[in-house]
């Protein structure tokens, strides 16, 4: 048995200690930082106002269409910028 190892997990709780103890620390400030912004000691955010639509007529949700018909033209043809040529089979 190596006589390393009982020292080595000391070593590895104190530095569990340590990281949990730095996160308790770490987690108090975050809550004093957060109480103090808010003063009454709670976070609210702000719904800001909400104003429904208001319609003056009757919708029946039909979707309208544009009398004017925009005319449709067939895209150009597609060249690439590079060509290559296929290598022949052995």
């Amino acid at each position: 048995m190596d006589r390393s190892t009982p020292k080595r997990r000391s070593s590895i709780k104190a530095l569990s200690a340590v990281v949990g103890g730095s996160a308790i620390v770490a987690m108090g400030a975050l809550a004093v930082a957060v109480t103090e912004q808010g003063g009454a000691g709670m976070v609210v955010s702000d719904p800001g106002t909400f104003t429904s639509p208001v319609t003056s007529e009757m919708t029946t949700g039909e979707t309208s269409k544009s009398t004017a018909v925009e005319p449709t033209g067939s895209p150009e043809v597609a060249t690439p910028p590079v060509t290559a040529t296929t290598p022949e089979a052995p």
